[in-house]
């Protein structure tokens, strides 16, 4: 799957909000797969659906109460001519626990997924590194 996503806290753990389509209903983007809403369209339904509706979905309440800018963010396209995913991300979410927090999401092998860091993503919020899984 591609599309954006950030990592917020919620309940004193790091949880991911996305918006991911798979790459069969994707939308072409130069030699990339991805999807054409941005972050900002995408934070402002959800924080208008209000905290209710979100506690009620099983979704994180931070788009009610910040700003789409203020949280770690990313997005996850698809490189079709290297046939492999493309993590482009704040670089707080570089750390491989993050890295597993986004490829679990997006049901992407974290192996098969290139992190690359992107000025455009730059958050004021520092977030908890992931807790391990055990192996």
């Amino acid at each position: 799957m591609v599309g954006p996503f950030w990592v917020v806290e919620e309940g004193g753990k790091s949880v991911i909000v996305a918006l991911t389509v798979p790459l069969e209903r994707a939308e072409t983007y130069g030699d990339m797969l991805t999807m054409e809403t941005g972050h900002l369209q995408h934070w402002s339904r959800l924080a208008r659906r209000g905290a209710a509706a979100l506690r009620t979905a099983g979704e994180p309440t931070a788009p009610v109460w910040s700003e789409y800018e203020e949280w770690p963010r990313g997005r996850v396209i698809f490189d079709c001519v290297a046939r492999h995913f493309v993590i482009r991300a704040d670089r707080q979410l570089h750390h491989p626990a993050f890295v597993r927090l986004i490829t679990d999401h997006f049901c992407i092998e974290a192996a098969k997924a290139t992190v690359l860091a992107d000025d455009h993503y730059r958050s004021i919020r520092r977030v908890l590194t992931p807790e391990a899984r055990p192996t």
